[in-house]
């Protein structure tokens, strides 16, 4: 298997609009970790984060998990080994917040950095952003991640599958 697979950005709700190369292996590897840590992080209102990559030996590993606020999550210092994208959680269901889909400041970050991201959302979403293009991809639609049981889905407007970063400034706006 090549290191890349084609991955449908909106395999579980949408129709075959946005696609995007995501590593399979770091895809699942990404939903196990974000999958541990989702009810924790909606239990005690806190984003949690991280990095991940491959160690010295080729497998993907992640850094220690860190506690965050309710709206941010501050990673923790630069691992040795190769760093492919930073993680985080988006909390517990807050109707304070628009947290179903990524912020400008998720993709701002991992800009700077030179790396990609994946974030998990209370209703269960799973999002990766690109920082080479400056977009964000639902991977997943709500409930594929453990869901916060007060999770309302009631985003403003209608969560479309994938984000340029034009676009998230726009909805951040609104």
């Amino acid at each position: 298997m090549t290191r890349f697979a084609l991955i449908l950005a909106t395999c579980f709700a949408f129709p075959a609009t946005a696609q995007v190369l995501i590593d399979e292996d770091e895809r699942q590897f990404m939903v196990k970790v974000l999958s541990k840590i989702q009810m924790e992080s909606i239990q005690r209102s806190v984003e949690m984060c991280g990095y991940m990559g491959r160690d010295d030996d080729g497998r993907l590993t992640i850094t220690e998990i860190l506690d965050g606020t309710e709206a941010t999550c501050t990673l923790p210092d630069w691992p040795k080994w190769d760093v492919y994208a930073s993680f985080h959680t988006h909390s517990s269901y807050s109707r304070n917040y628009d947290s179903e889909v990524p912020s400008t400041l998720d993709l701002e970050s991992d800009e700077s950095s030179g790396i990609n991201g994946w974030i998990s959302t209370p209703g269960g979403r799973l999002w990766y952003h690109d920082s080479e293009v400056m977009t964000a991809y639902m991977v997943c639609n709500v409930g594929c991640l453990p869901q916060d049981p007060d999770f309302v889905d009631e985003p403003r407007g209608t969560i479309k599958p994938s984000y340029s970063y034009r676009a998230l400034v726009k909805r951040e706006g609104e």
